[in-house]
C-alpha cells in the first residue's frame, strides 16, 4: 500500500495494484474518477481524449489554469503522477476508435465521454474481449446516473443505452457543476472498490442533488 492511504488499507483491495484503469473521456467525470482512483492506490492508467483543456473546464474538472491549452490526456497524466510518481500512465490523444490491446480480467473501463454514440462504440469494443468491469457515469448539473457491469456483455450494456437525441433532456446533456463531478468520481471509485472487494455493485442507480436522494432501479 502507498503511504498516503495506509489509514484506509482495510477498505482497499490489493487487486488495485494489478488493475489497468481505462479512462475514456478525461473531462469532468474522467478526471475526477482518475485522480480519486490514483489516491486509492491505482497504479496503471490509459487515458483517452481528443480535446484540450479550456477555461470552461476549470470549474468542473480536475484541471488548473496552468493546464489550459494542453491536451486533457497530457494534463491529467501530470496530475496523476503528482499523486504518485511511480504510476504508469499512457496518454492516447485523438478520437476513440478502439483499445490498443485486447482487454483482460485486469482491465477496468470507465466511460466518461460526452456523447452516447462514442460510449456505445467503446462498449462494443470492450465487450469483444473480457474486461473485468465497465462503469458508465453520466452527469448533469445536479443529477448523476451510473451503470456498472462486472464481466460485461454488450446486451447488458445496451439495456441502459439511448441515443443523444433521445437523451436531449437527460442529465448527461445538462451543464455540470463541480460538486456533481466530484461526486461522480467518488461514486465510480467506490464502485471499483466494492467490485474488487467482492461486494455487491448496483447495475443502475441515480443520485439527485436537489432532493439528496439515491435511487436504485
Amino acid at each position: 500500500m502507498l503511504p498516503f492511504n495506509t489509514r484506509s488499507s482495510g477498505l482497499i483491495s490489493d487487486e488495485f495494484d494489478d488493475k489497468i484503469f481505462h479512462i475514456l473521456g478525461c473531462g469532468a467525470i474522467g478526471s475526477s474518477a482518475a485522480t480519486q482512483i490514483a489516491r486509492m492506490g491505482g497504479k496503471s492508467f490509459v487515458l483517452y481524449d481528443m480535446d484540450e483543456v479550456e477555461m470552461q473546464n476549470i470549474g468542473v474538472s480536475h484541471y488548473v489554469i496552468k493546464d489550459v491549452g494542453q491536451t486533457k490526456v497530457k494534463a491529467l497524466k501530470k496530475h496523476i503522477l503528482s499523486i504518485n510518481h511511480k504510476t504508469r500512465v499512457i496518454s492516447l490523444f485523438g478520437e476513440f476508435k478502439n483499445f490498443p490491446t485486447e482487454l483482460t480480467e485486469n482491465d477496468i473501463v470507465i466511460l466518461g465521454f460526452d456523447n452516447m454514440r462514442t460510449r456505445l462504440l467503446a462498449a462494443k469494443s470492450a465487450t469483444k474481449s473480457n474486461p473485468f468491469m465497465i462503469i458508465d457515469g453520466r452527469m448533469g448539473a445536479e443529477e448523476y446516473q451510473q451503470h456498472a457491469f462486472i464481466h460485461p456483455t454488450l446486451t447488458r450494456y445496451k439495456k441502459y443505452w439511448y441515443t443523444d437525441e433521445e437523451g436531449a433532456d437527460a442529465p448527461c446533456n445538462a451543464k455540470a457543476t463541480s460538486y456533481c463531478s466530484n461526486m461522480a468520481g467518488a461514486f465510480i471509485a467506490n464502485g471499483v472498490r466494492r467490485a474488487l472487494t467482492g461486494q455487491e455493485v448496483s447495475e443502475e442507480f441515480y443520485f439527485s442533488f436537489p432532493t439528496l436522494e439515491l435511487a436504485r432501479r
